[in-house]
């Protein structure tokens, strides 16, 4: 349901090629296509076009398989990514859980979505540096 709801809210469907990070990509794909002919036939012509893989640091748990099929490394079009980037702001975002776990949800997201703003903002400042 979440990733339906992201190819749809990015209109993913004008790309010609999708690449997409998932610590279990090698078990969440093998039936993609399937479960999205079943509830969400409109998004199929989008999900053929995705390409998943593991992400760098997570892919060395992995079967020797896996570590192949789903390499960032071999993979046309990704330059060097990692896949990581999402989960290098989980030690800063866990800081923040114990004020906003009381929250009401729009509360909450809002605070989140502030946190979020200011580590980004922080991040491309000091880019230069």
């Amino acid at each position: 349901m979440c990733l339906a709801r992201a190819l749809k809210a990015i209109e993913a469907w004008r790309l010609l090629i999708h690449h997409l990070s998932y610590d279990i990509w090698c078990q969440f794909g093998v039936k993609l296509i399937q479960r999205f002919t079943t509830y969400f036939p409109d998004l199929v012509p989008v999900v053929e076009k995705l390409i998943g893989a593991i992400p760098k640091l997570h892919l060395v748990n992995h079967k020797t398989d896996c570590q192949y099929c789903f390499s960032y490394n071999y993979q046309k079009g990704v330059g060097r990514t990692d896949g990581e980037a999402i989960e290098r702001f989980w030690a800063e975002a866990n800081l923040y859980a114990a004020s906003t776990k009381q929250q009401n949800g729009g509360h909450r997201h809002d605070t989140l979505d502030d946190m979020m703003g200011d580590h980004n903002w922080r991040k491309i400042v000091a880019m230069g540096k």
